[in-house]
């Protein structure tokens, strides 16, 4: 009888033991605002040249961008300070999960491998990956691209549209794709006839074509619409298990929404509101 006793005490004890350890896996062990909160500031990681996302103006020298004027408003309403914090796009998820930023938010591009390696946000906006030409160049569709050299940003968005199933024939049919750091990298390398197009995020396309006019354009279909590799949604990266921070920035970005502020942004760098989320 005893043993008996004791067996069943045994298994009560092991199942409340259990009991306790699930809810500490819960949400009350998830820290990630309590520590933002604490330390009165939000850390975010960006690449410093993906215009108008973020970059620097070469005018101040100061940091800058669409998603940095949001992250502003954010973080102003959360009562901490606002961090910005240049990495090495290609080192962007050690960046985070080593705790050196506390989210990537700089044009970050909603991927199937991202959503299983970040706890990512809404869609706040959406974009296409596109080609970007010389203006003066013969190139008028995909096809003419045959044989050609093109540039892309390591790591991004666009190579894997570039990599993706349905452009295969397209990819294939190139001379050679180019890895390049960064955008402004690549807009050098097209100028000097090093490369022959850009595989580039539309946003950052058409930031290029309104502060150099003539100077490039967008490959076009017959019916006027952009030749799309991809596309896609815009979205914040934050560490798998942070998700009091994501759910506190979405809520603020949800207010911006509902009052109106997050029209006026964009209509500040875009003349239009390009914005997803709703109220």
């Amino acid at each position: 009888m005893k043993k008996i006793l004791a067996a069943a005490l045994a298994l009560i004890m092991a199942v409340t033991t259990v009991g306790c350890a699930a809810g500490q896996t819960g949400s009350g062990t998830d820290e990630s605002w309590t520590k933002v909160e604490q330390a009165g500031k939000l850390v975010l990681g960006m690449d410093d040249a993906f215009p108008p996302m973020g970059y620097i103006d070469t005018q101040t020298g100061e940091l800058t961008g669409f998603d940095i004027a949001l992250a502003s408003e954010v973080c102003s309403r959360l009562g901490v300070e606002l961090e910005l914090q240049a990495i090495d796009w290609d080192n962007k998820t050690q960046e985070l999960n080593n705790g050196n930023v506390d989210c990537l938010w700089n044009g970050f591009s909603k991927t199937e491998e991202r959503d299983q390696e970040f706890n990512l946000s809404m869609p706040y906006m959406k974009n296409n990956q596109i080609i970007l030409v010389k203006a003066d160049s013969s190139y008028q569709s995909l096809a003419d691209l045959a044989g050609k050299v093109i540039g892309v940003q390591k790591d991004s968005s666009a190579e894997d549209g570039l990599n993706a199933e349905e452009n295969t024939e397209f990819r294939e049919s190139l001379g050679e794709i180019v890895g390049i750091g960064d955008y402004s990298q690549a807009i050098l390398e097209i100028e000097n006839g090093t490369i022959d197009a850009i595989a580039i995020d539309e946003v950052v396309a058409k930031f290029y074509l309104n502060n150099d006019p003539g100077a490039y354009r967008i490959l076009e279909k017959e019916d006027g619409s952009v030749e799309s590799l991809a596309v896609e949604d815009y979205v914040i990266g934050f560490r798998k298990a942070d998700e009091a921070l994501k759910v506190k920035v979405e809520d603020t970005l949800k207010e911006m929404a509902a009052d109106g502020t997050l029209k006026s942004i964009s209509e500040e760098w875009f003349g239009e509101d390009v914005t997803t989320i709703s109220e």
